[in-house]
């Protein structure tokens, strides 16, 4: 079971995408993680020799509760980790997939792809950065922004003050 808990979870708690170039910050990211229980996929790390990119990727970013993109002023304009962010997102909001977490490494919001832009962005220099890594690893699906209000009940004209709130 993984450090945030629940019982059908996905094989992964994370998976990690990233440019060759960025392995060092992309290692540091990973071992962590690792230290604090948590599974996951890592791009250049965990792929197999003769597998297709292609289908690997998008299993792994279906098989993980958050896709941790790493975006560096190389990756920003990377087709290959442009395609990883567009797979992210339509698994996310297509398919309630992983929550997609961007670590900016020495890129400004400004330069992060607009597709992007809307999502809290964590920046890997920042004294915080594994605390709310760790954090949004911790957290469970289904709270904060993803939740749908209560319903009150259209047939009480108080409306349901008292009652409680109808799913």
């Amino acid at each position: 079971m993984s450090p945030g808990g629940g019982t059908a979870s996905p094989p992964y708690d994370f998976s990690l995408w990233y440019l060759p170039e960025d392995e060092p910050a992309a290692s540091r990211i990973a071992q962590r993680l690792r230290q604090e229980g948590f599974r996951g996929f890592t791009e250049h790390q965990d792929r197999v020799a003769g597998t297709s990119l292609i289908l690997t990727a998008l299993e792994a970013i279906e098989a993980s509760r958050v896709a941790i993109l790493l975006l560096s002023a190389r990756s920003i304009g990377d087709p290959w980790c442009q395609r990883v962010c567009q797979w992210s997102l339509f698994c996310h909001i297509h398919q309630r997939g992983p929550r997609v977490v961007p670590v900016c490494l020495g890129v400004t919001r400004e330069q992060v792809l607009p597709v992007l832009r809307h999502l809290v962005l964590l920046e890997y220099q920042n004294e915080l950065f594994f605390q709310r890594l760790l954090n949004c690893l911790r957290s469970r699906p289904g709270r904060g922004a993803g939740r749908v209000p209560p319903q009150r009940d259209l047939r009480d004209p108080q409306g349901g003050a008292g009652s409680g709130p109808t799913v």
